[in-house]
């Protein structure tokens, strides 16, 4: 009984020892915390933060007080609050006001020249995304974010955006932004940093005028503007941003106008009407030629042939075949058109024949007269030496 009673003792006097101890390491560490966690992890910016950096909620600091160190976390309210200090605001502040305002605030209890504040992780915040975007809503972002990334981000823009004027409302300002030239053009400058607070708008292509653009297993449209090319087309669409399937032609179908194809080396000059549509095709389009040739066969399309062009090709003889009188066959119950051999264009799928000349047509009719003549003369013979 006697021992039991000794450990119980020995036991308290253990125990108060040990609160003794952290009191005494308590009041020789007045007001420090442990650090957290997150900032301990990496933080990562797209350039050196400097001292004009605006700090916001979530930014972390590390405050080294003479031989104490503190991690402090800016609150919503942009206040921070140090023990035995009290609190300073330095939300909305440079990096440098809020150095100046902590060691002001600090320097109460410590001493001025033994005080550091370092910025240890950036913070975070929400932008606002609404319209011809992938995913509208909120999202979470980290601080020196540019439109680009925060776009891809938020898993891109819908094929029928208006990328050339896209809207960052900051406040009461709104930032007109021409995503569509940043990004192709490589303009840097307008590729903005987001800050706290702004909304993303995209607007959708109105109904209307536009121009579709047909790719292989995608279609998407752009606004019409007078002057543009199908080249400007092509890249306000993205197509430079495409797999290049290796186009052939270009189909272009104009409302109440037939179609016609162009080479892709006409891009830059051709321009369209509203409404119209222009299609790549990377399937291989022919040509049929026939006639007073001498290789009679197809041949590759080509936008900027004539009829001439193919008859060429194809090994036309002008002592044999004339080329004034070429028909062209076209469509699915063939009628045959006389069109300028130098000037109108080939469609797809024609079939050009060409005629003989007049000399092969009179020796033609010429062989088939003596021939007729000679079936005729052997019948009379044969009938009278056997009658």
């Amino acid at each position: 009984m006697r021992n039991f009673i000794l450990f119980i003792a020995l036991l308290c006097v253990t125990l108060f020892a040990d609160d003794a101890v952290k009191a005494s390491l308590f009041s020789q560490n007045t007001g420090i915390v442990s650090r957290s966690n997150i900032a301990l992890q990496p933080a990562t910016a797209e350039s050196a933060v400097d001292s004009s950096y605006v700090l916001g909620p979530g930014d972390f600091l590390d405050l080294m007080l003479e031989e104490n160190y503190l991690s402090v976390q800016v609150s919503p309210d942009g206040m921070i609050a140090i023990e035995e200090c009290g609190a300073v605001t330095v939300g909305g502040h440079t990096l440098a006001e809020a150095r100046e305002m902590i060691l002001d605030l600090v320097s109460k209890r410590y001493k001025r020249e033994y005080c550091f504040v370092q910025l240890v992780a950036l913070k975070k915040f929400k932008v606002n995304a609404l319209g011809a975007v992938m995913q509208v809503g909120q999202h979470m972002v980290d601080a020196q974010t540019r439109l680009s990334y925060f776009i891809r981000l938020i898993g891109g823009i819908l094929p029928n955006a208006n990328t050339e004027d896209v809207m960052v409302i900051r406040g009461k300002d709104t930032l007109h932004v021409n995503y569509t030239a940043m990004s192709s053009q490589g303009m840097f400058d307008d590729d903005i940093m987001l800050e706290q607070g702004d909304k993303i708008y995209v607007p959708f292509v109105e109904m209307g005028d536009n121009i579709a653009l047909i790719f292989p297993g995608y279609r998407t449209s752009v606004a019409y503007e007078e002057g543009r090319t199908v080249q400007d087309y092509f890249d306000l669409a993205g197509g430079a941003r495409m797999h290049n399937f290796g186009y052939k032609t270009v189909c272009i179908r104009e409302p109440g106008v037939p179609p016609r194809w162009i080479a892709l080396s006409e891009m830059k000059q051709t321009k369209v009407a509203p409404n119209a549509e222009v299609e790549f095709s990377v399937q291989e389009m022919y040509v049929y030629v026939g006639g007073a040739v001498a290789m009679i066969g197809r041949y590759p399309y080509d936008p900027m042939w004539h009829a001439l062009d193919y008859a060429a090709a194809a090994g036309i003889n002008t002592i044999t075949g004339t080329w004034r009188q070429i028909k062209v066959w076209r469509g699915k119950k063939p009628e045959p058109l006389y069109l300028s051999v130098t000037e109108d264009q080939i469609l797809p799928g024609d079939y050009i024949e060409v005629p003989k000349s007049h000399y092969e047509s009179f020796k033609d009719f010429t062989l088939f007269l003596a021939s007729l003549l000679t079936v005729i003369s052997s019948a009379f013979i044969i009938y009278v030496n056997y009658k």
